[in-house]
């Protein structure tokens, strides 16, 4: 509610601001009595609409609109014209003559240019917090957005009462706003300890709004309020400078980088303010620069903190960004054609103008419904990758179900101390229900546990029975009975009762694997038909898709470049420059320098192997995936195990090895990031027409409803899309099985050839 109060507040005020400043706007003409009690012109503002009128200090007003007294809008003793369209004069030699005040051409840009930051900045923040409405730091950078964007418009307005008490107003809580967003961005973990100070930043602004408030209700103004301002901006900024530097070397790499730039991007923005117009005054009483171009330097803030929500990947605008783009170029044009039209005043000239805004709302609208086609068959595909993922879970849990029930059904009827009951699905590892004493002991894909294809001879089972209809059907899986809890020979009623429901749970299953195959079967030939219109139809939009990916990966390795190995050679360079003026050697600096220089390395190797593995053509498959498993748990935290049960040498060509290690290193990534996992198994094995890559854990795991949604830490988790994806392109599949709470498996299928 308070988000949409100040968003009512900004549009409302905003457009009445800048209505006025078009319509009626102040001339800039200081006005006061003489012994006559005749009004006299007392001087002209510096860049004001009088500036450029033939009206001189010294002048005569003898009618303002017909009246013969005019509006005033007093501030620092001084007496400002406003509210006057057409000012009667006499001049010093007598001559008496009519002044229009009406915007120049000058003016009508300013405001064009201030409408168009003010919404980009609410824009912005709107999104935001649209997309994220229960984060405090998201409705803190909204509130943020807005204060920049009632600066902007109030500074570059010719209306004289709200935009003067607005920006009072914004000048008292920018500073605060700008401190607590910063905080809570860059030391969210520790804000805690930040929250005395900024009660003290409260109270100030709380106190100095209410000192305003009495001062406009009784028209009186002080001299000193906009200096106490200034400091009190300045001494945020030296706040923010001494709490970035004492924390600066808890911070790991990375956070620093994302500091450094959030700390660049403030002082920047602010230092032509403080040094242009804030420090001249309080010195001097007087200033370099104006304040409302100064001030054009609070708008990098806002791209600076959009820039690390989108990096920190709180903000997803791989969707939005073209529609924005086009949406601002959009206004920017309608808004100039708009402004030329009121310029050149002519009946011709306006029509001309018409037809082409109306060419460029058609162009407008024509691209705006090819950026949603394209937007809408991108969230198809994700929606499709995300319904499938969630129909496989259902089916995997379906079966389990099936053999739970079987399960309880068979421990009802007979004392058993353990059973297995496992079901083969379609060239991927077995789904195995464990009951008893087995129920610890071993699972698919461990070395110890017996075959995954046959199970018929293990030692661990009293009887095992084979799950199929005849000889000739395919097997579905094993019923492995564990030792009665008496250890007496099962009697032929048991037998007989464990044959019913053995039959039962062999039709079940099979119903099971008829739907499975079913379903598979028309994705198949769904996807195939999908895939020959494709290619008869859309042979030019692959090709730019393609183009688009080589560009988006050409933007990812530049990113990585600027905020990584840039940063750190930025930081070698200054210091070594430092080092050659001074000639000082100090040891724990020359530490820090080596530790930038191992981390730029690691990072380097980290990029190349990103691209390209190397030590897949240094060795095979089994010798790469142990390199990653080493590199992935430096610090041990996950007990890892690799069963690599393919031949040597490797019978498969290397684009297969270089697209499975691919594959396989992302799952292993994400057990690391989003598993919880204490133990991960990864399985490497073949038969003639595939190989097969499985990775299981035993983190918390997902349900149909989340395989692809929010992490905890804001990244949206597709990692498990792209996978499958790019087993689909490859003609391969991508077998996912997971149980909140118990684990989650990932099985790999691709063709040899």
């Amino acid at each position: 509610m308070f988000i949409l109060i100040c968003l009512a507040l900004f549009l409302g005020a905003a457009s009445y601001i800048q209505f006025h400043s078009l319509t009626n706007p102040s001339p800039g003409i200081l006005v006061e009595r003489n012994s006559s009690s005749e009004w006299i012109v007392a001087g002209i503002l510096q860049d004001s609409i009088a500036s450029g009128l033939s009206i001189e200090p010294g002048d005569r007003i003898v009618s303002f609109d017909g009246r013969p007294d005019p509006r005033l809008f007093v501030s620092d003793n001084e007496k400002i014209l406003t509210g006057a369209n057409r000012l009667e004069v006499v001049g010093s030699e007598g001559r008496q003559y009519s002044i229009a005040i009406k915007p120049t051409r000058t003016d009508k840009l300013e405001n064009g240019f201030a409408f168009l930051m003010e919404a980009f900045l609410v824009g912005v923040g709107w999104y935001s917090v649209r997309k994220n409405p229960e984060s405090r730091l998201f409705r803190r950078f909204f509130l943020l957005n807005v204060i920049i964007a009632f600066c902007i418009v109030a500074m570059f307005s010719d209306e004289i009462y709200l935009s003067n008490y607005i920006f009072v107003y914004c000048a008292i809580w920018l500073p605060y706003v700008i401190l607590s967003f910063y905080l809570l961005f860059a030391f969210r973990s520790i804000y805690s300890r930040f929250r005395p100070l900024l009660l003290g930043y409260q109270a100030y602004s709380a106190a100095f709004s209410a000192f305003a408030t009495f001062s406009i209700v009784r028209q009186i103004t002080y001299s000193w309020v906009t200096d106490a301002l200034n400091v009190a901006l300045i001494i945020t900024l030296i706040l923010i400078a001494c709490i970035t530097a004492f924390y600066w070397s808890k911070f790991d790499r990375i956070e620093r980088n994302q500091l450094f730039i959030l700390f660049l991007g403030v002082f920047t923005s602010l230092m032509p303010y403080v040094l242009l117009y804030a420090i001249p005054r309080l010195l001097w009483a007087d200033y370099f620069v104006s304040a409302e171009y100064t001030l054009i330097g609070l708008v990098p803030i806002s791209g600076t903190l959009t820039y690390l929500l989108v990096q920190r990947q709180m903000l997803d605008w791989k969707f939005y960004v073209p529609r924005i783009v086009l949406s601002t170029f959009y206004c920017g044009f309608a808004l100039a054609l708009f402004l030329l039209a009121a310029a050149w005043g002519s009946a011709l000239y306006a029509a001309g103008l018409c037809i082409l805004f109306g060419l460029l709302t058609y162009g407008y609208r024509r691209l705006l419904l090819r950026l949603l086609r394209h937007k809408n068959r991108n969230k198809e595909w994700l929606e499709h990758q995300k319904l499938r993922m969630s129909l496989q879970l259902a089916e995997k849990n379906n079966i389990r179900d099936i053999l739970k029930l079987f399960a309880d059904l068979l421990h009802d009827r007979i004392e058993v101390q353990g059973l297995t009951l496992v079901y083969f699905d379609d060239n991927v590892l077995p789904l195995v229900y464990k009951t008893g004493i087995y129920e610890d002991k071993f699972g698919p894909g461990v070395a110890s546990a017996p075959d995954n294809q046959d199970w018929s001879n293990s030692k661990e089972y009293a009887q095992v029975m084979e799950l199929l209809h005849g000889q000739e059907d395919q097997k579905l899986g094993y019923l492995c009975l564990g030792p009665k809890t008496n250890r007496s020979p099962f009697s032929s009623e048991e037998i007989g009762i464990i044959g019913k429901l053995r039959e039962e749970v062999i039709h079940m299953l099979s119903n099971a694997r008829q739907l499975v195959r079913a379903r598979y079967e028309y994705e198949l030939n769904k996807d195939q038909i999908d895939l020959q219109e494709r290619q008869f139809h859309d042979f030019r939009t692959y090709n730019q898709l393609l183009l688009e990916a080589r560009e988006a990966e050409k933007i990812r390795i530049s990113y990585f470049l600027h905020d990584d190995l840039l940063q750190n050679l930025i930081f070698l360079s200054r210091d070594l420059e430092e080092l050659h003026d001074t000639g000082r050697y100090e040891r724990e600096r020359n530490a820090t320098w080596l530790k930038c220089l191992y981390d730029s390395q690691r990072s380097i190797r980290s990029l190349s192997d990103h691209l390209y593995p190397h030590i897949l053509d240094k060795g095979d498959l089994q010798e790469a995936l142990q390199w990653l498993l080493r590199d992935m748990n430096r610090q041990n935290e996950i007990a890892v195990a690799l069963h690599y049960e393919a031949p040597s040498p490797e019978p498969f060509p290397a684009f297969v090895k270089a697209n499975l290690f691919r594959a396989v290193r992302e799952l292993i990534v994400n057990v690391f990031k989003h598993a919880q996992a204490s133990e991960m198994h990864v399985r490497v094995w073949m038969n003639r027409d595939y190989v097969f890559c499985s990775v299981m854990d035993n983190g918390k795991g997902f349900t149909t409803a989340s395989p692809s949604g929010k992490s905890a830490a804001g990244g949206s988790r597709f990692g498990l899309l792209s996978v499958c994806d790019q087993m689909e392109h490859m003609g391969g599949t991508a077998d996912i099985d997971s149980v909140p709470g118990q684990g989650t498996s990932v099985t790999l299928k691709l063709p040899l050839c």
